[in-house]
């Protein structure tokens, strides 16, 4: 299950308040944000061979909540790398340290999202299609 649904509301605090060009006035809040969102992208894909537990590739994705809760999730990764790429744009005065991601992490965020669009053209929210369609 879940443990909370903190990437998913940081990552929208993040773009509402750099849509509202209050980013220096919420320096502080921005800079605990760029580090929760940095520190909850998962880095790994689990250990041993997925595919014989049914599960996709992970390393790159953010989860709902946590870097502990550890699922890719299509929606959720999606909007971590908006945010953090928002947040790349802004000096380091009002974001701070660290710098921003490392491009290969942007590029396994990608990637991961690109992984779960199905046969269809529809993106899964946690995993591929697996079944037959009346089973889905």
């Amino acid at each position: 299950g879940y443990n909370g649904s903190q990437l998913w509301d940081t990552a929208f605090t993040v773009q509402a308040i750099l849509s509202t060009k209050l980013g220096e006035e919420f320096g502080p809040t921005l800079r605990k944000a760029h580090t929760y969102i940095k520190n909850s992208q998962v880095l790994e894909d689990c250990p041993g061979d997925i595919s014989s537990w049914y599960r996709h590739i992970s390393k790159g994705a953010w989860p709902f909540s946590t870097a502990d809760h550890g699922w890719p999730i299509s929606d959720c990764t999606a909007e971590g790398l908006k945010a953090v790429l928002l947040l790349s744009k802004l000096p380091t005065a009002i974001v701070g340290e660290p710098e921003p991601l490392d491009a290969r992490r942007l590029y396994d965020a990608v990637n991961v999202i690109l992984s779960l669009q199905n046969d269809g053209g529809g993106f899964a929210t946690y995993e591929l299609t697996r079944s037959y369609s009346w089973m889905e």
